[in-house]
């Protein structure tokens, strides 16, 4: 099972991890230095569509705000060094920290573009299915990002692997979606639920001890699920032609 694969992967190689804890504790610190933003509990579940590397911070619906802005920045200019981390564990090798900072400089802007975008059009779309359809609009909502969610993580592990524009790019992680559907949106849905109850679980209690512990198991969990989505992404690109 990938899943099972996936662990056994980070295992060997946790240096994986290390990018997307630093990332949090920096945005973290920011938070509670600044009191840029209060965090109060609520029992509220956010599932996860965003585009970019683990972070905590997404489990949290943060009002568009400089720190929103900052943590996107960090994000964005940590992802290709993070998925260049994904694909060289996935091949048995080990990411320097020089080629790290190369894939994260490289694919920066790319990336943050990529964030902006998505942001504004899963909104949109979300709001014109439930305006027309109502509650029949919110499921089919749901239904759509969940296939979205994936062609999004291929979107961005082809840009890294292939190193293509962006329209080709989504062409072939389209294709490859495509090849491998089913495995792809089982494991998209283990992500999703995973995402939605850490949320329920993260916006109910978060004190500060609670959240850095929150953030380091939240970074691990969501990267065993990336590795083995990574995995699947290898095996279904075996198949075309």
């Amino acid at each position: 099972m990938p899943i099972v694969q996936a662990y056994h992967i980070l295992i060997r190689y946790p240096y994986i991890v290390i990018q997307p804890i630093i990332i949090d504790i920096i945005l973290l610190a920011i938070l509670f230095g600044t009191q840029a933003l209060t965090l109060t509990s609520e029992s509220s579940s956010r599932v996860l569509v965003a585009v970019g590397m683990p972070s905590m911070f997404h489990l949290f619906s943060l009002p568009f705000s400089w720190f929103l802005f900052v943590a996107i920045l960090l994000w964005s200019f940590g992802q290709g060094g993070y998925i260049r981390s994904l694909i060289a564990s996935c091949t048995g090798t080990t990411l320097s920290m020089s080629q790290l900072m190369k894939a994260n400089k490289r694919y920066g802007l790319p990336f943050l573009f990529l964030q902006l975008a998505m942001m504004l059009a899963t909104s949109a779309v979300m709001a014109l299915l439930i305006l027309f359809f109502g509650t029949i609009g919110l499921g089919a909502g749901l239904l759509f990002f969940l296939v979205f969610r994936v062609l999004l993580i291929y979107l961005e592990f082809t840009m890294v692997t292939d190193r293509l524009s962006f329209d080709t790019a989504l062409r072939r992680a389209f294709q490859t979606l495509k090849q491998h559907w089913p495995p792809s949106i089982a494991m998209a849905v283990s992500l999703l639920i995973f995402s939605g109850m850490a949320s329920l679980l993260v916006n109910r209690f978060h004190s500060p001890p609670m959240l850095i512990g929150y953030l380091i198991i939240y970074d691990v969990l969501m990267s065993v699920f990336l590795l083995a989505l990574m995995l699947t992404y290898m095996e279904a690109r075996k198949y075309e032609g």
